[in-house]
């Protein structure tokens, strides 16, 4: 394996030890917060509105995906063209399937009625029992492989973050190093939302702490 210089072995063995585990809407108290305290706090948006969310172990992108449902939804007469969710996983397979957007239709009953007709369109014939993710959904969304142990890519800096369930797979120090690296990505007042399996006590880190998984910059 370590032969092969296009890497193409090295990415097939982290698909198969890498976890993947997401659904639209999961842990949804995350999702209430960020529509319900954060946005309103964006204020009125004249001309394009300019934000950048990371979406970090995304998997199949439901997370990402519900992201940029709640901008719609949240800013329905605005122009969105300034937003980009960044999605990333190291898996490339998940990623694959991210990127076509298509699930089982049992996979989006969770989501609010509205939603499952104003954001997917329904397959048919073939495809019947499944749903994909509309145009308007997708283009908000830019998915790429990224490994969280490299450098960080960003030249701007992010307005959230949701990296959940994510660094319990690592090392304390790991894990430690990881915070610190999503803090100074962020921009002054933005949020870091990890899973409610996780915690940010037991490290030294310059958060604020907003409620359980919630964090600010």
């Amino acid at each position: 394996m370590l032969a092969d210089k296009s890497g193409a072995e090295l990415a097939s063995l982290l698909d198969a030890i890498s976890t993947n585990l997401t659904a639209f809407g999961r842990e949804p108290g995350h999702f209430h917060y960020l529509a319900q305290e954060i946005l309103p706090g964006w204020g009125e948006v004249r001309g394009p509105l300019r934000k950048n969310f990371w979406s970090a172990g995304c998997s199949t992108g439901e997370e990402a995906y519900t992201l940029a449902m709640i901008m719609l939804d949240a800013f329905r007469q605005v122009d969105l063209s300034g937003v980009t969710i960044y999605a990333s996983d190291l898996n490339t397979q998940v990623l694959s399937q991210a990127e076509q957007g298509i699930y089982a239709h049992s996979r989006v009953e969770p989501l609010p009625v509205e939603w499952r007709r104003r954001f997917f369109q329904k397959g048919v014939r073939d495809r019947e029992g499944y749903v994909r993710v509309k145009a308007e959904v997708r283009r908000l969304v830019q998915f790429f492989r990224f490994n969280l142990m490299e450098p960080f890519p960003f030249r701007e800096e992010m307005d959230i973050i949701f990296c959940r369930n994510v660094m319990i797979y690592f090392e304390k120090k790991t894990q430690s190093e990881l915070v610190e690296k999503f803090f100074h990505t962020l921009k002054p007042g933005g949020y870091l939302f990890i899973g409610h399996s996780e915690s940010l006590c037991n490290y030294q880190h310059l958060f604020r702490y907003v409620k359980p998984a919630i964090y600010r910059k």
